[in-house]
């Protein structure tokens, strides 16, 4: 009797045992889901009040995850060191698929943002170095026309216009130099040299003499002459001065400027330090008063208020009309002509001062545009036709029929 007695204690006790086993097993899964949940929730008041609590409550929302915790760690306490280990591996589960869904969120968002490039500048920051100030555009192309487009930069072209411009400035600045600086020069030097060779004072001073009464009449720029050549700074130049304008008080002013005798150098030289060389140079080719200066003025009539072309009876020739033709000689024609093509150097001047004043005008508003096209293109946002389109349907009715409408529009 004792040993079936014993027996029995055996066996209520091993399946004592296997009951306690198995509501071990059963409540360590339990209490690892309860410690997920609670997680979960502890996670979701987180979120909860740092979304909806103002920064002052910040105390607050720091607390809500302490307490939460405080829970999940009685929570564990309580479970048997299987169910713990359970917990942890579930734990570790639930942190791994809270990483891979903020992984996939990210992918989402990177995929909807490629079917929708978005190139809209939405801080200060993000413009630095991108951004384009149009009026220091305008003043750099102002200067140095070309300059402003390089700044703007960002496209081919705004490098090419700038290089147009640029390279237009270099052309006409060369252009202005080469005409008016060095051509115009030396062909001034040209027919002032063909002057010195063939125009005489001392021809022309003799012509005066010959009939100085008349010389009002004829010699209406005797004064301008006189003023060109002679200085009358000092007292020795002051009299030669007035010999000049009036040739019949003295002949000092012919004895001055005998140069039927000099050399083209010794001529020359003397012109060059006349007062007024320039006013010397251009009223002897000018004024047809000056024409018997020429060494080829022989065959040349004086009359009371010109110089004629002799005729072949000796006397003055006259045209069909009867007209008293006027004076003039192969060197006088030679030497207008220099003067001409020098004047046209000196008329280019303004056509290349003009282009460059243009050049840099033009330069300067389009450099201005570039950068302000520039800056509004940072704004902008970039997407694919299909977002364009947008679609509007309505229902009307036509009595007691519905009519259905579909409207459709394209944005550019």
């Amino acid at each position: 009797m004792r040993k079936s007695t014993t027996v029995s204690i055996l066996v209520l006790g091993f399946a004592g045992l296997l009951a306690a086993a198995d509501t071990a097993t059963t409540a360590a899964p339990q209490a690892a889901a309860a410690v997920k949940d609670t997680a979960k929730a502890a996670s979701a008041i987180q979120d909860t009040g740092k979304a909806a609590i103002k920064p002052k409550d910040s105390a607050t929302v720091a607390a809500l995850p302490a307490d939460t915790s405080k829970k999940s760690d009685s929570a564990k306490t309580a479970l048997p060191d299987s169910s713990k280990a359970a917990a942890a591996n579930l734990a570790a589960a639930s942190d791994s698929t809270g990483e891979s869904d903020s992984t996939q969120t990210k992918a989402k968002a990177k995929k909807r943002k490629r079917v929708v490039r978005e190139t809209t500048v939405n801080t200060i920051d993000e413009l630095k170095g991108k951004y384009r100030s149009p009026k220091k555009a305008l003043f750099m192309s102002m200067i140095v026309p070309g300059l402003g487009q390089a700044y703007v930069g960002h496209t081919w072209t705004n490098y090419t216009r700038g290089a147009v411009y640029f390279l237009a400035d270099v052309a006409m600045i060369y252009g202005w130099h080469h005409y008016v600086d060095i051509r115009q020069n030396a062909q001034i030097k040209k027919y002032q040299a063909f002057a010195d060779s063939n125009w005489l004072q001392s021809k022309y001073e003799d012509s005066i003499r010959v009939s100085p009464e008349k010389l009002t009449l004829r010699n209406q720029v005797r004064e301008t002459y006189c003023d060109a050549v002679q200085e009358n700074g000092s007292s020795s130049g002051l009299i030669l001065h007035q010999a000049c304008i009036d040739p019949k008080q003295n002949d000092a002013f012919q004895n001055e400027y005998q140069d039927r005798n000099w050399s083209v150098d010794s001529i020359a030289h003397r012109r060059s330090q006349f007062p007024n060389p320039h006013a010397f140079y251009e009223i002897i080719g000018k004024e047809q008063e000056f024409i018997t200066g020429w060494k080829d003025a022989n065959n040349v009539v004086m009359g009371d208020s010109a110089f004629y072309e002799m005729g072949a009876d000796g006397n003055a020739a006259r045209d069909n009309l009867g007209r008293l033709v006027l004076a003039y000689t192969p060197q006088q024609q030679e030497y207008i002509s220099m003067r001409a093509k020098a004047n046209d150097y000196a008329r280019m001047q303004a056509y290349f001062l003009g282009g460059i004043v243009i050049n840099h005008i033009v330069s300067a508003i389009d450099a201005a545009l570039a950068a302000h096209y520039h800056n509004k293109a940072l704004y902008q946002t970039e997407t694919s036709w299909y977002d364009r389109v947008s679609l509007d349907s309505r229902l009307a009715w036509d009595g007691y029929a519905p009519i259905p409408t579909v409207t459709a529009s394209v944005t550019f």
